[in-house]
């Protein structure tokens, strides 16, 4: 007897022996491939275990299907409008028009079987085993046994379905949508990983280089110097209370080991760590999550450390470089909170107002105006310059009106664009000799033709008639700024004119401080850093190989080799904490 029956959903027909009634099976038509339910014969049949593979391999093997192919149909299914219909299986792999919509559909091509080698392996692609992969009663049952491994797999293989090109892509997409983040998630942690260790690594080599700097040199002045630079990194990079608290004990230190002191080396070494303050200053944001300060603690610090500054010119050069960093921070006016506590106030305030005329006259006319009317009626010359500026001189009977000094004369001219005006300032050599300072500095801002004639001048009084009158402040300044200008052998005959080595060397860091600048990005060499002398009798020296490495690591040049090659003690920790702070500012860029 046999079972005769059609596949019920392509009508494939088939001719069975009795052993396989009541089974399941995958219909053998390429282009069907579903599983099909075989009928009951009328007379059931015995069939050994040992015979079942070999009768699936003749019932459902390869060969038949493909000698019936020439007669079938393909499904095609338009992407367009989802319609389906049936074509020839001649046409597959061509283009043919949906009878709904008219677009062009590729009519996918038929699975090619090969033939099956039950003994390699292969085994018949109908064959099932009762396993995890088959449905329960098909081709076996506990009494049976069952079709080998590998001809369940091909069975499970040959239902798979061909994927269009459209599908392909969509599935393609959805895994693109998962991996994707993944990969960028990933990614951020490996960066903030290595970000964390890089961060690490520099919190230990700045420990060790203001370790190195106490151990090797009992000169307070020194440690204050490496305790500056060791806040000032702190400040920048901190995430946390403890660190900005850190920061905070290191800025503190740097003014405390130094305050009660006399000389030039105190008083700049001061005004580097009032400037270094500034950064302790959070936002509103970092102020409550802790890592930053609030104002009023910063502006306390900053007026004790402030206070201590003996030279009055750099003290307002501090408040002047003060009120441009908070002028970046949308806080013009915010030095003038603290000043009122401070000596010669009065003056103090109309340095604020003259300050915020240099960067922006037409931005902060209305600041300054309001500046004036706190400086109250000290007749300083920051203050006469700033009513002259604004274009509120007093009138000449008005009793009791000081008279314009040569400085507020020369500033307002400068602020005015009168520059030839402000070169012909008077007064006695001293006041002459800042007044064509004040003048070349508003020069040199604007860059202006008359800048190196002004500043050559203060030079030349402060060398001459003015010797030994004219503040260190002063002089740096008009170091720095003759080198801006281009006139480096006008600025170190000035240097090379002061009466000590200290004073020497903090006019030389300032010409350092003016060419660094003008290489635009290109290395520097460090045979500028001979003049300024020995980093281990000089803080000033010191200073400088923190400030040249700092330059070169800013700029992203290979400075780590050069700064290992210097002496140990003083000159390698102050290099290793300037390349610290460089690559901070390269980060920052």
């Amino acid at each position: 007897m046999a079972i005769v029956f059609d596949c019920p959903h392509c009508k494939t027909n088939y001719r069975l022996r009795d052993e396989f009634g009541g089974k399941t099976a995958t219909c053998k038509n390429p282009n069907c491939r579903k599983v099909i339910p075989i009928p009951m014969p009328k007379t059931p049949v015995a069939v050994s275990p040992q015979d079942l593979d070999a009768f699936a391999a003749a019932a459902f093997g390869d060969e038949p299907a493909q000698k019936q192919a020439s007669g079938e149909m393909i499904e095609v299914m338009c992407l367009g409008c989802d319609h389906k219909w049936m074509v020839e299986a001649s046409k597959e792999g061509k283009n043919v028009l949906c009878p709904e919509c008219r677009r062009p559909t590729r009519v996918p091509m038929r699975k090619k079987l090969e033939k099956a080698d039950w003994r390699t392996g292969a085994g018949p692609t109908l064959a099932k085993k009762e396993t995890g992969l088959d449905r329960e009663g098909a081709f076996g049952t506990v009494g049976m046994g069952g079709i080998s491994d590998q001809t369940a797999r091909e069975i499970v293989k040959g239902r798979e379905v061909e994927e269009e090109p459209e599908e392909r892509r969509r599935k393609l997409l959805k895994r693109l949508a998962i991996v994707v983040p993944l990969i960028l998630i990933l990614a951020a942690g490996a960066y903030f990983a290595i970000k964390s260790r890089r961060v690490a690594a520099s919190d230990a080599k700045m420990e060790d280089a203001v370790a190195e700097v106490k151990k090797e040199s009992k000169d307070t002045k020194y440690h204050a110097l490496i305790h500056r630079a060791s806040g000032e990194y702190r400040a920048r990079t901190s995430k946390s209370a403890d660190d900005i608290k850190g920061a905070l004990t290191d800025v503190q230190l740097a003014r405390n080991l130094v305050k009660n002191m006399s000389g030039v080396d105190k008083d700049f070494i001061l005004a580097e760590a009032a400037i270094t303050q500034t950064e302790l200053m959070g936002t509103t944001e970092q102020v409550s999550n802790g890592s930053h300060l609030a104002k009023d603690k910063v502006l306390s610090e900053i007026r004790q450390t402030v206070t201590a500054i003996g030279d009055a010119d750099l003290r307002a050069d501090v408040i002047r470089a003060m009120t441009r960093r908070f002028v970046a921070d949308g806080q013009p006016t915010l030095a003038e909170e603290f000043v009122h506590q401070l000596p010669e106030s009065g003056e103090l305030v109309g340095q604020i107002g003259l300050e915020l005329l240099r960067i922006d006259r037409q931005r902060f006319q209305g600041d300054a105006e309001g500046l004036l009317k706190k400086a109250g009626t000290a007749e300083r010359p920051a203050v006469q310059a700033l009513r002259l500026a604004l274009g509120k001189q007093p009138a000449k009977e008005e009793k009791g009106a000081a008279p314009i000094s040569a400085i507020a004369m020369a500033e307002s001219a400068a602020l005015a664009g009168e520059f030839d005006k402000a070169a012909r300032a008077g007064g006695k050599f001293e006041e002459r000799a800042k007044a064509l300072a004040a003048a070349g500095n508003i020069a040199s801002r604007q860059n202006h033709p008359k800048t190196a004639e002004l500043l050559k001048a203060a030079a030349e009084l402060i060398k001459g008639e003015a010797k030994g009158q004219v503040s260190m402040g002063v002089i740096t300044r008009v170091c720095q700024q003759l080198t801006l200008a281009g006139q480096d052998q006008a600025a170190e005959s000035l240097a090379a004119s002061l009466p000590d080595d200290p004073s020497k060397s903090w006019a030389r860091l300032s010409i350092l401080r003016g060419r660094l600048p003008l290489a635009n990005g290109a290395k520097a060499d460090d045979g500028w850093l001979q003049p300024i002398g020995d980093p281990t009798k000089l803080p000033a020296a010191a200073k400088a190989h923190e400030e040249i490495a700092r330059y070169n690591a800013a700029n992203g040049h290979d400075y780590q080799g050069t700064v290992k090659s210097w002496p140990r003690g003083i000159a390698q920790p102050f290099g290793t904490a300037g390349l610290i702070l460089g690559r901070d500012d390269a980060a920052r860029k």
